[in-house]
C-alpha cells in the first residue's frame, strides 16, 4: 500500500496523517506501507513525530513502513536526526 504525502509536513498536517494510517492498517492484508515523501516541501518536529508514530503503530500490527522517494531536504533532516534507518528510508 502506498500513501502519497505532500506540502508541508508540520503542526498544521501532521496530525492529519495518523487517521490515514490506521484505515489503512484496518485492512488484514496489508503487509507494508509505503509513504511516498517525494512532494513533501518541509517537515518539522512535528512531522517527523507524526513519521515514527505512523512507524510504530504499523509495527505494532506486524506491518512494516517505509519512506520512499525522499528527497535531499527531508534525506539531510533525517539524516541529521537518526530517523533515517528507523523509519526505513529507501532510495
Amino acid at each position: 500500500m502506498e500513501i502519497l504525502l505532500e506540502g508541508d509536513l508540520d503542526l498544521a498536517v501532521s496530525p492529519l496523517l495518523a487517521p490515514v494510517v490506521r484505515q489503512v492498517l484496518v485492512d488484514p492484508l496489508v503487509r507494508s506501507i509505503e509513504l511516498d515523501v517525494a512532494l513533501v516541501a518541509f517537515c518539522d518536529s512535528s512531522g517527523l513525530s507524526a513519521l515514527l508514530n505512523a512507524r510504530n503503530r504499523a509495527a505494532e500490527k506486524g506491518v512494516s513502513l517505509r519512506l520512499v522517494r525522499v528527497g535531499a531536504r527531508l534525506e539531510r533532516l533525517l539524516a541529521a536526526t537518526g530517523l533515517g534507518r528507523v523509519l526505513g528510508v529507501a532510495g
